[in-house]
């Protein structure tokens, strides 16, 4: 394992932590609560759906990248992907949401742990970057959910004032 992937790793677990411990400190109104009225519209609830979503299909992007795939199809519609995707874990319910987060989230952390200097460099198309490589990628993957985050606290704050 590279220094890098170790960083990676480490940088991943300990956002996935502060992730759920965000979610799990939400009081029971927050996660009615109205983040995005583009789009699908997303609600806290559709987003933890999201993140879940997003762990599970980024680390298969990432995955096939860095063992030489090309990543996402030239055209990729993330919007669409995103809409669908998330619809079809918004029904779950946060617990188990949760519980799937975390399970994803140490795979994530796990496969980062495997990765050699290498399979970092290899790089492919993601969907919001485009061309990337893998480290950019996996270090992406805490951040976007980062940016969610604050747009969560952001309209919880604003509902409270």
């Amino acid at each position: 394992m590279s220094e890098l992937a170790q960083q990676l790793a480490d940088s991943l677990e300990a956002e996935g932590a502060k992730t759920l411990e965000f979610f799990e400190g939400l009081q029971p109104q927050d996660w009615d609560a109205q983040v995005y009225s583009d789009g699908p519209g997303w609600k806290v609830h559709d987003l933890l759906a999201h993140f879940t979503e997003v762990e599970g299909s980024m680390l298969r992007l990432i995955r096939r990248v860095s063992e030489g795939g090309q990543g996402v199809e030239p055209g990729f519609n993330i919007d669409q992907w995103n809409a669908e995707h998330t619809a079809e874990l918004s029904d779950w319910d946060k617990a188990r949401l949760l519980a799937e987060f975390a399970q994803r989230r140490a795979a994530t952390v796990a496969f980062a742990r495997g990765l050699d200097d290498a399979s970092l460099e290899h790089s492919g198309r993601h969907p919001a970057l485009g061309e990337a490589q893998v480290g950019q990628m996996l270090r992406l993957m805490y951040l976007h959910l980062q940016g969610h985050q604050r747009d969560i606290r952001r309209t919880i704050t604003q509902r409270q004032a």
